[in-house]
């Protein structure tokens, strides 16, 4: 089984907002996502950063700062991490920011906190979900490439 986590659209278009995205992983594995910033209401490019571009169990995987085009939207890929997490919940809060928004009049976008709730689930996750780099051959997976050699020696879920 590969996790996934369904990418989160943030809309910039009030003064201060929060949105909420909830998240559950089983303990070890790796999971790809998205988080999207949205440019609605300026009638201008603007800057964005993200802040912190890395929590305890989720890292971004492209720039932190970006510009948007009116109407138009920008992803960020983004992973989420449990391996060496104990199964609990986590959270944590990252900010999504207009650095320019303010030099146009009358444009209302400034910043939306993302609060990240993480529940990192019991059970082991495969080989795929710890190292997803690595999925898919014999040869590129030493669990697979183990059990091959010595099946009767697999070891039991």
């Amino acid at each position: 089984m590969i996790a996934t986590v369904v990418s989160l659209l943030v809309p910039m278009y009030q003064w201060a907002q929060e949105s909420q995205w909830r998240v559950q992983l089983k303990a070890n594995t790796v999971a790809p996502s998205t988080i999207t910033a949205e440019n609605i209401s300026c009638h201008r490019t603007h800057q964005f950063k993200v802040v912190p571009d890395s929590l305890p169990f989720m890292k971004l995987l492209g720039d932190d700062t970006f510009e948007v085009a009116p109407g138009e939207q920008h992803t960020v890929p983004v992973q989420f991490d449990t391996r060496e997490m104990e199964p609990g919940s986590y959270d944590a809060v990252i900010t999504v920011q207009c650095l320019t928004c303010k030099s146009e009049p009358g444009c209302r976008e400034n910043k939306t906190d993302l609060h990240v709730y993480l529940t990192v689930l019991p059970g082991t996750a495969d080989w795929n979900d710890i190292h997803p780099e690595e999925k898919g051959t014999v040869k590129n997976n030493p669990a697979l490439r183990w059990c091959n050699i010595s099946p009767d020696k697999k070891p039991q879920k």
